[in-house]
C-alpha cells in the first residue's frame, strides 16, 4: 500500500471553463474555437514531506459565472431600492394639504403575507449564495477548502493544471493536532484493501464512491478489466483499491468492503452510481444499498431554489458540471487519463484523477444538503437510488416522472452548459396527488445501459454514436442480451430487429468498440427468417 499526502492541484476539466460557464447562446460559438490541448507537467520524484509540486502561474482566468452573478445581484439590489423609494413616498399629491391619519397604529401584514415574504426572502438568499463563484465553496465537512489555494486556482491560467478543483486543496486537523490534507491509501493487494476498509471506512456513515474500468473491456474478460479500480472517500481519507493488480482468484474484495456496500445505513454517493454498482453486482456479486444519485439531489436543490420545478427529473448531470457550480472550480476530466490503461500500476495523473472524483462526490453531497436545508419550504432528500422511487417536492408531492427516452437524454450534454443565474423563485405548484403514468416504467437493464451510454458520451466529447446506438450496444455487449430481448425491452410493441442490429453495429463502428464474432454467428443462426437480413447487417 502506498500512502499519499498532498499531490498539488488537480488536472483538467471535461470542457474548458468558459464553455461550462457560458450561457447556452454562447456555448455553440465557444465550442467552435480550436481546442488548445495541454499536457500535465512531469512529476517530480517522491518527497516524504513535500510530495509533488508544480510550477506557479500568475495569469488571470476568466470567471463568467461571477459576471452573471454580479449582474443578477445588481438586479436584486436595484429592485429592492426601487421598492424602498416607492414605499417612502407620501400619499397624495406633492404640496397638497394632507389630513392627519385617523389612527397612529401602523398596519401590520397578515400572517400569510409575512410567511410569503419570508419564503421569497429565503429563496432569494439561497439563489444568490448558490450562484456565487468568486468565493470559496461552502465548507460543511471537517476538511475545508483553503482560501489561498482556492484563489490561487481562480487566478491560474484557464486550462492549466493549477486551475482545477482537487482534493489536495482541502485541509483538516489530524490526530496529532496538525493541519493535514486528506490521506490517500493506494492498495494493490486484497489484504491491504481489507485492512484499510475495516480500519478507516467501515465506521463511516457517508462515503464518496466511484469506479474505473478499461474502456474497451468485454464481459468475458473478467473482473480485473471490468472493475479495475474502486474508489471510496471519507472526509479525511481516500481509498484507491486497484483490483486489476490483485492476485489470486475467489473473492477479490474481502468482507469489509462487501459489508460497506451492502449496508443501507452507510450512504454512498456518486454520479451514474447505478451503472457503477451494476458492475459490482455482475462481477463481484455485491448487492449495493444506501446509494444516492447526486444528479437527482442537484436537480432538486437547484431547480427548487429557482422555482423551475419542471426541470426536476432523473436525467444525469455530469460530475464536472456540479463541481463547477457548487464547489466553484472546474474539475479535471481529461480523456487522456480517463481512457488510459487501468490494468497497470497507477501513475500520479491517474491517482489524482481518481482520488479527486470520489472526494468531489463526497463534498458535493454535503454542500447540496446544506443548500437543501436552507430552502423554505424544505424538500426531503431523494430516496436511495436503488429503490427507484419518485423524487419528492417540499409539499409532499411526488414527481411521477420516467427516465427520459434515448433521444431526449442526449440533451443532458447541452443542459449543463446553461449556467446563467435563474430568476427569482416562482411559487410552489398546487399540491396534487401523484397519479400513475400512462407509460410503462423502464426496465432496469434499459436504465443501466442509458446511464452507461450517457457516461461514455460525457467522457468522450467527440463521440459520434448516439445515445440510442450506445444503449443498444451496451445491452447487447455488456449485459449479454440477445437482439430480440433488446427489441422487446426498448419498446412496446417491440422495436424492429434490424433497427437494433443497425444501432449495435454503428456504435461499434463509430467508436471502435469490440464485437464478439462467435456470439454474433450463434445469434444469427437462431433468428430463422431474419437470418440473411441480419447477417448482412452485421457483416457489412
Amino acid at each position: 500500500m502506498m500512502l499519499l499526502g498532498t499531490l498539488g492541484a488537480a488536472g483538467s476539466a471535461l470542457r474548458p471553463p468558459e464553455i461550462l460557464c457560458a450561457p447556452f447562446a454562447l456555448c455553440s460559438l465557444a465550442s467552435r474555437r480550436p481546442r488548445i490541448g495541454f499536457t500535465l507537467p512531469k512529476y517530480q520524484l517522491w518527497h516524504p514531506r513535500r510530495c509533488v509540486s508544480f510550477s506557479p502561474t500568475t495569469a488571470q482566468s476568466p470567471d463568467i459565472i461571477a459576471q452573471h452573478v454580479q449582474a443578477f445581484n445588481g438586479t436584486i439590489t436595484k429592485t429592492t431600492k426601487r421598492r424602498k423609494a416607492v414605499s417612502a413616498q407620501p400619499s397624495g399629491d406633492v404640496g397638497a394639504t394632507s389630513l392627519p391619519p385617523k389612527s397612529s397604529k401602523k398596519a401590520r401584514p397578515s400572517k400569510a403575507d409575512r410567511g410569503k415574504a419570508d419564503g421569497t426572502a429565503n429563496k432569494r438568499s439561497a439563489l444568490s449564495e448558490i450562484w456565487v463563484s468568486d468565493k470559496p465553496p461552502v465548507s460543511v465537512l471537517p476538511y475545508k477548502m483553503k482560501d489561498d489555494l482556492f484563489y490561487a486556482a481562480k487566478n491560474a491560467p484557464a486550462g492549466s493544471p493549477d486551475s482545477f478543483w482537487s482534493y489536495s486543496q482541502y485541509r483538516g486537523i489530524g490526530k496529532d493536532g496538525r493541519e493535514t490534507t486528506p490521506l490517500v491509501h493506494y492498495c494493490r493487494t486484497r489484504e491491504t484493501m481489507e485492512s484499510v476498509c475495516k480500519q478507516y471506512f467501515l465506521g463511516e456513515s457517508l462515503l464518496g464512491f466511484d469506479l474505473e474500468w478499461c474502456i474497451n473491456s468485454m464481459r468475458f474478460q473478467g473482473v480485473r478489466r471490468n472493475v479495475s479500480l474502486i474508489q471510496l472517500a471519507s472526509p479525511c481519507r481516500i481509498g484507491l483499491f486497484h483490483v486489476a493488480c490483485f492476485r489470486g482468484t475467489g473473492d477479490m474484495v474481502g468482507p469489509s468492503f462487501r459489508k460497506i456496500m451492502e449496508d443501507a445505513n452507510i450512504t454512498k454517493v456518486g454520479v451514474a452510481i447505478r451503472g457503477d454498482v451494476s458492475r459490482l453486482r455482475k462481477f463481484l456479486d455485491i448487492d449495493s444499498k444506501g446509494l444516492i444519485e447526486l444528479s437527482h439531489l442537484y436537480r432538486l436543490v437547484t431547480h427548487s431554489a429557482s422555482g423551475d420545478f419542471h426541470l426536476i427529473n432523473k436525467k444525469l448531470v455530469p460530475l464536472a458540471t456540479q463541481v463547477q457550480q457548487y464547489l466553484r472550480l472546474p474539475l479535471f476530466k481529461g480523456q487522456d487519463v480517463r481512457s488510459s490503461n487501468w490494468m497497470r500500476p497507477l501513475n500520479m495523473a491517474q491517482i489524482k484523477y481518481s482520488a479527486s472524483d470520489a472526494y468531489a462526490g463526497l463534498h458535493l453531497y454535503a454542500t447540496l444538503e446544506y443548500f437543501r436545508k436552507k430552502l423554505h419550504p424544505r424538500p426531503p432528500t431523494p430516496h436511495h437510488a436503488e429503490l427507484g422511487l419518485p423524487i419528492r417536492l417540499a409539499d409532499s408531492t411526488e414527481l411521477t416522472v420516467e427516465d427520459d427516452d434515448a433521444d431526449t437524454i442526449e440533451k443532458t450534454e447541452l443542459e449543463h452548459v446553461d449556467v446563467v443565474p435563474p430568476p427569482l423563485a416562482k411559487p410552489l405548484p398546487q399540491k396534487t396527488k401523484a397519479t400513475g403514468s400512462s407509460r410503462t416504467p423502464k426496465d432496469s437493464r434499459v436504465e443501466i445501459a442509458e446511464e452507461r451510454a450517457t457516461r461514455y458520451r460525457a467522457a468522450n466529447p467527440n463521440a459520434q454514436a448516439s445515445i440510442a446506438q450506445l444503449r443498444a450496444y451496451y445491452m447487447w455487449h455488456e449485459q449479454g442480451l440477445d437482439v430480440q430481448t433488446i427489441a422487446g425491452l426498448l419498446r412496446s410493441p417491440p422495436q424492429r430487429l434490424t433497427t437494433v442490429v443497425y444501432n449495435i453495429v454503428n456504435a461499434s463502428r463509430l467508436e471502435g468498440l469490440p464485437i464478439d464474432s462467435d456470439r454474433t454467428r450463434e445469434e444469427i443462426n437462431s433468428l430463422g427468417t431474419k437470418k440473411n437480413e441480419l447477417a448482412s447487417q452485421l457483416s457489412s
